[in-house]
């Protein structure tokens, strides 16, 4: 079978989203299907395969947009799309955002009797994503609305939906009770994280981390809350003078977050590492050997980061809130969302007590199978083996 999946943002930004669909198109090929990606075309990058198994790009003209970083702004009724799904032989049509390139994919799907999946991956009705067009608070529900109206005109173009969180699963159920709605996961290569180097080699090009280590990893944007995780360690160090925050990653937000951090006095608290390549950060152990991974953000659906700690047998700490605590039972601790000093309980805790960290990383390693990437591509090649033979109107 040959499946088209299609993004919005690609490299060299890297995100959940391209993670987990790059490694379900390296896992559908082992399976014996074709993949091919169709991207927006940017000046930074246009390598014509990618991942380890050499999965063929086809670009799209695009010019930049400043509305969200990374995404770029392609023609709605762009007929090369159309040109290449039928070039390519298209049997399934992947979706991973709802944006002009993908509108102009599912045009020319319906043109040629193509089924369309469409995962929905980002939660584009969070508050802190609406913020990113408007500062003004009081335009926030009305924006939201707006976004559920603008997500409709995809999913309900869409053969089926998939959401990788339940908690997902359930919002589209209750705006869109028509529609055809399935959970399966993203996927991840767990295999991946079994080679890592030793404590002492981590030491040695990290010589400050220690026991006492929280890891963050992502965008270092508004929406992820980064801001909460470096006020918790004016807490944290109160207690433990020792305990480091490393922020790997960059962003929009990066230079307001250094400046809180020397505001409060944390500059040998709190480490800004930039961005380190995937395959860099996995090898070198400084996930696997943090006391937790720890984030603030409340406007995730399954973050791949946070699927990542658990294959690394790290335990996690995270905001209970709908979603991103369906990934935390006994492999980490949850917190109040937007409570600083719960927060910051949180990590002393896991220091504290080393019972219950052992236990954390114990249920982690149990954890993990469930996000094979072979799994989820097995359920991504039913659900594509279902929608292909099923008749369309």
């Amino acid at each position: 079978m040959k499946i088209a999946i299609v993004f919005e943002i690609f490299y060299p930004t890297i995100n959940g989203v391209i993670t987990s669909s790059v490694n379900l198109a390296e896992n559908l090929t082992q399976l014996g299907h074709d993949v091919v990606f169709v991207a927006p075309k940017t000046p930074q990058f246009c390598e014509p395969v990618v991942g380890r198994r050499n999965i063929r790009v086809r670009y799209i003209p695009s010019i930049g947009n400043y509305m969200y970083p990374g995404m770029r702004t392609t023609l709605p009724w762009n007929r090369r799309v159309h040109r290449t799904l039928v070039r390519e032989g298209v049997d399934v049509l992947h979706i991973t955002g709802p944006w002009l390139l993908s509108w102009a994919a599912m045009r020319a799907a319906r043109d040629l009797g193509i089924p369309v999946v469409h995962t929905f991956h980002t939660m584009l009705h969070e508050r802190s994503y609406i913020q990113y067009v408007t500062r003004t608070a009081v335009l926030v529900p009305a924006l939201q609305l707006v976004v559920w109206n603008y997500n409709g005109m995809y999913i309900r173009r869409s053969t089926v939906m998939t959401g990788p969180s339940r908690y997902v699963c359930r919002q589209l159920r209750r705006h869109f009770p028509h529609s055809d709605i399935r959970h399966i996961s993203n996927g991840i290569d767990v295999a991946r994280f079994t080679t890592f180097d030793d404590l002492e080699a981590v030491r040695t090009s990290y010589p400050w981390a220690d026991n006492q280590t929280f890891l963050y990893v992502g965008r270092l944007g508004q929406e992820k809350s980064i801001d909460q995780l470096i006020r918790a360690m004016s807490h944290v160090r109160e207690i433990y003078p020792s305990a480091l925050l490393l922020i790997v990653g960059d962003g929009p937000n990066r230079a307001e977050y250094a400046r809180l951090a020397r505001a409060l006095d944390l500059e040998r608290h709190v480490t800004f590492l930039g961005r380190i390549p995937h395959g860099d950060l996995l090898a070198s152990g400084l996930i696997h050997h943090a006391r937790a991974f720890v984030t603030a953000s409340t406007t995730e659906n399954q973050p791949m980061t946070v699927i990542e700690a658990i294959c690394c047998s790290t335990p996690v700490i995270v905001p209970d809130v709908d979603g991103i605590n369906e990934l935390v039972d006994r492999n980490g601790l949850r917190y109040r969302a937007n409570d600083v000093y719960d927060l910051a309980a949180a990590m002393v805790r896991i220091i504290d007590d080393d019972e219950l960290h052992g236990a954390c990383r114990a249920a982690a390693r149990t954890m993990a199978d469930q996000f094979d990437g072979k799994t989820v591509a097995r359920r991504f090649a039913s659900l594509y083996e279902e929608v292909t033979s099923s008749p369309r109107g």
